[in-house]
């Protein structure tokens, strides 16, 4: 049982690998140093540009601390997204990342980080709301047309309450109180 559990598992990897390859030659011939690539690469810089010339500097570790929480479960999520054949990417930066990385690793926690620290008094659920519409019926139709981001069986709807619950632990993170120094 446990040799063919093994063999079963070792051929799904190889079918992995093999379309792996296949893919890597396709994003080298169709989008390295193609308009989209091109395009990604410059929101990539260009998100964490801004960001490090307006963030308020004595909040840059808090900012980043949550930033990077929403860089961890987002990638997490999409994974989940794209293994279950909910939507898929194109003109992605690197051809071996599931996810769309400008969208996760750039252009959703710079966002996340700026909503955090414009308008500070405002209730985080009012502000996670306006940041889950923003994101669901702005961001990602504009990623669709531009044809990033392919729906396959996701409707937009059904982001507004995970970029909330994003946002929202997001603020929290970034607002606690600061941690004990390490003895």
């Amino acid at each position: 049982m446990k040799e063919e559990k093994i063999d079963q598992v070792g051929g799904l990897y190889e079918k992995f690998h093999q379309l792996h390859e296949e893919f890597g030659n396709l994003w080298q011939d169709e989008t390295l140093l193609h308009w989209d690539w091109w395009i990604a690469l410059l929101v990539s810089a260009g998100a964490w540009v801004l960001w490090i010339r307006y963030r308020k500097r004595d909040s840059t570790h808090r900012l980043l601390y949550a930033g990077l929480f929403s860089i961890i479960v987002s990638v997490c999520m999409d994974y989940i997204g794209v293994a279950l054949g909910l939507w898929y990417y194109t003109g992605k930066p690197l051809p071996t990342f599931p996810a769309w990385a400008p969208f996760h690793f750039c252009m959703l926690p710079v966002a996340i980080m700026f909503f955090i620290q414009i308008k500070p008094h405002i209730s985080p659920w009012i502000k996670g709301l306006l940041f889950g519409l923003i994101t669901s019926f702005l961001a990602e139709p504009i990623l669709v047309w531009t044809g990033y981001y392919v729906l396959t069986g996701w409707q937009y709807i059904y982001s507004v309450p995970i970029y909330v619950i994003i946002y929202v632990i997001c603020d929290y993170l970034a607002n606690r109180v600061t941690f004990e120094k390490i003895r």
